[in-house]
């Protein structure tokens, strides 16, 4: 008998999380650094770059970004747990310029101390853009703002309710309800209400 699709589904939840730690471990290695090493150039002690390596913890946003730039990576290289799709190919837009990622392909990254799922609905995050589907629970969100060098964002709430913070303004969006701004302004989401908000992002360019 076919385990059922919600288990289908978790198992491969934790394919890809799993993913991360490996593609981490392998990048650091490719680079000739240790796991003590990397840990002192970002600030963290070795037993965290060793428990996200195993997947026994899931590393802060702060400390992801860290990582990348030292291993001069991105984000979405990291989330990326193999060749499962045309989308993981560096060649795709060559050779097709076509690229479908099914729901069980999404590269995924878990922010559970921030009660955040990232989906990447686009293959890369090479492109001149970045679609993201995002679920972030009742209470939970950022506590800080982020600003990025340039581009716009775009969110799209599909479900629930969101408190999207720009500069001094916030802005409660319900289902339907789209919000666009200078991607340069400072700005953090939220999720005040009693389910699950839902909502898709546009990033350009791609900061994951």
């Amino acid at each position: 008998m076919s385990p059922p699709h919600s288990q289908q589904r978790s198992d491969a939840v934790d394919e890809r999380l799993s993913g991360l730690g490996i593609n981490l471990k392998l990048q650091r290695i490719k680079m000739g650094l240790t796991a003590k090493a990397l840990a002192e150039r970002i600030g963290v002690s070795p037993s965290l770059i060793s428990k996200i390596e195993n997947s026994a913890t899931n590393p802060s946003m702060d400390v992801l970004r860290k990582i990348v730039m030292e291993l001069n990576v991105t984000m979405a290289d990291l989330m990326d747990e193999g060749a499962r799709h045309i989308g993981n190919d560096p060649n795709w837009r060559e050779r097709r310029r076509v690229a479908v990622v099914r729901p069980d392909e999404r590269k995924l990254l878990r922010l559970p101390q921030r009660g955040l799922e990232y989906q990447l609905l686009t293959p890369d995050a090479q492109g001149a853009a970045e679609l993201v589907w995002v679920e972030i629970g009742p209470g939970d969100g950022g506590t800080e703002f982020l600003s990025h060098e340039r581009g716009e964002e775009s969110v799209l709430v599909l479900e629930g309710v969101l408190d999207v913070s720009v500069g001094d303004e916030c802005y409660r969006l319900h289902k339907g309800d789209c919000i666009t701004y200078d991607a340069t302004l400072p700005h953090k989401y939220r999720n005040e209400g009693s389910q699950t908000a839902t909502y898709i992002m546009v990033v350009v360019p791609p900061t994951l």
